[in-house]
């Protein structure tokens, strides 16, 4: 099955997973129970019946599973593919927040550089805290 290969080297099948069953991946069988009843004779009409009914069911049964199996894969394929976005925009997120923490941290840098220089004598000289002048 090809989805199922593309899952499998998605690296998206657990390790121990193996392949799926060959009902599912081989060709179905054809025409088993008409060659197993001709064996049986001619007198078993009404078992003969229950058997075709019962092979029919299961190539319906067949043919769902495969469906859901090849579902399951894309499925699979679609979340790989999300989970990849999702992580491309945590790390956009957590780049816009560093972003805005390093111009914060400049904005606070300019409003303190402000500060000081109001209270700075016109030499340019800064006054220690504690000193005391007169």
């Amino acid at each position: 099955m090809e989805l199922w290969r593309q899952l499998r080297q998605a690296g998206l099948v657990p390790p121990g997973l193996g392949l799926p069953p060959r009902a599912l991946t081989g060709v179905p069988p054809s025409k088993r129970a008409g060659q197993t009843l001709m064996c049986l004779g001619s007198d078993t009409e009404g078992a003969r019946e229950s058997l075709l009914w019962i092979w029919e069911e299961l190539r319906n049964l067949r043919r769902v599973d495969v469906q859901l199996l090849g579902q399951l894969c894309s499925l699979g394929l679609e979340m790989a593919v999300l989970q990849e976005e999702l992580v491309a925009f945590l790390e956009e997120e957590e780049e816009e927040i560093l972003k805005e923490e390093e111009e914060d941290e400049e904005q606070e840098g300019e409003q303190e550089e402000g500060h000081l220089g109001v209270s700075c004598p016109a030499s340019g000289h800064l006054i220690p805290d504690f000193e005391i002048t007169i």
